[in-house]
């Protein structure tokens, strides 16, 4: 099960997944290792399309084995066409002998321990070469002109359906590649251990016969599947070093949003302050200009009348506390001009009714 988790971020909305307790989560189906019982009838055994290997083809596998006599065949191809024993005593192509018992010194892995498996081949190069933990064991040179038979069985668990050289160990990933992989790439493959089971992007399309498809054959005896231990524990570690990953990444979000919302406070209170002395600013403009307006029409010579075409009274109702305020100046006013509107017509008669007399005069 996964667990969501929400961080509220004014105003990021952050999700973070995190896994939950158990490795059956996540997807361990390519973590499965088969274990072969050792007896001559637990084995898989199935005809591919090697058409795209007849003339170049890697061999790529993890196997750990578990006994030691008799020498131990985890895989085998159209039977002597190709095929290797866990303890190297035969690693053939092309039923060759020239490699049989010259490379056990490099097969030291001690038993139940895991160690990894490549071999490559090409036409062009004529070079067939065994790799055991990334490093060339040995190579041998192959007739010039021989291809990889088609039409073949390939047998994992034994040497034949049913015959000696059983296995009777375990194995994890077994891939064929159409092409020679260089010794860069089969030390890639085997650095990340056998709990690593992605492919280096590059070689997936070069991927003929998958490990993940070998795992839905039929199968014959006493071939079991099992995750081994190891590889849950690295998969549990794995996924609590992206989980804690994960939350360092938004905890590191999180603390800029902080910061970047204290900045937006502040932001916010310097424009709010500046919003104010701008209001002040404008009531004190507003108030100069009219100071300035009704000064401009006294001094001017215009009548007493047209202090009414200022912004103050035009268009507006005659008032009581108007009428106090010009009484006090104005020999002649009177209070029938209370709610009087200050039009153009009004001011025009008032001016005629008075005699055309100057603020001036007055």
């Amino acid at each position: 099960m996964f667990r969501l988790i929400l961080f509220v971020l004014s105003p990021i909305f952050v999700f973070v997944t995190l896994p939950g307790n158990s490795v059956a989560d996540s997807d361990t189906k390519s973590y499965t290792t088969l274990r072969f019982a050792y007896d001559a009838s637990s084995f898989i055994s199935f005809q591919p399309d090697m058409n795209l290997l007849t003339e170049k083809f890697s061999i790529c596998l993890w196997i750990r084995k578990l006994q030691s006599g008799n020498n131990p065949c985890p895989f085998a191809y159209h039977s002597n066409e190709l095929f290797m024993t866990d303890n190297g005593y035969y690693n053939r192509l092309f039923s060759s002998t020239s490699l049989d018992g010259t490379l056990t010194s490099k097969f030291t892995t001690p038993i139940g321990t895991w160690f990894n498996y490549c071999s490559t081949w090409s036409l062009a190069s004529r070079t067939f070469k065994v790799y055991v933990n990334g490093v060339l064991a040995g190579s041998q040179t192959t007739p010039s002109g021989r291809r990889l038979q088609t039409g073949g069985a390939l047998v994992l668990g034994s040497m034949r359906a049913r015959s000696g050289h059983h296995f009777g160990g375990e194995m994890l990933n077994f891939n064929m590649f159409s092409k020679e992989l260089t010794a860069t790439e089969v030390a890639t493959i085997s650095s990340g251990g056998h709990c690593t089971t992605e492919i280096p992007e590059q070689l997936e399309e070069y991927r003929v016969i998958k490990w993940e498809e070998i795992l839905k054959l039929s199968r014959s005896g006493a071939v079991q599947d099992f995750i081994d231990p190891i590889c849950k524990l690295d998969v549990a570690l794995s996924s609590l070093n992206k989980t804690q990953t994960e939350l360092t990444n938004v905890q590191g979000l999180f603390n800029s949003t902080q910061e970047e919302l204290v900045a937006v406070r502040g932001e916010l209170g310097t424009t709010e302050g500046e919003l104010n002395e701008t209001k002040l600013e404008l009531e004190e403009t507003k108030l100069e200009l009219k100071n300035v307006t009704e000064s401009s029409l006294l001094k001017r010579n215009m009548t007493k009348w047209d202090i009414f075409y200022s912004p103050t009274y035009y268009n507006k109702n005659f008032t009581g506390p108007l009428y106090q305020q010009l009484r006090a100046s104005w020999d002649s006013i009177s209070s029938k001009l209370f709610g009087v509107t200050m039009t153009d017509t009004a001011i025009t008669l008032m001016k005629n009714v008075d005699g055309d007399q100057s603020c001036g005069d007055e």
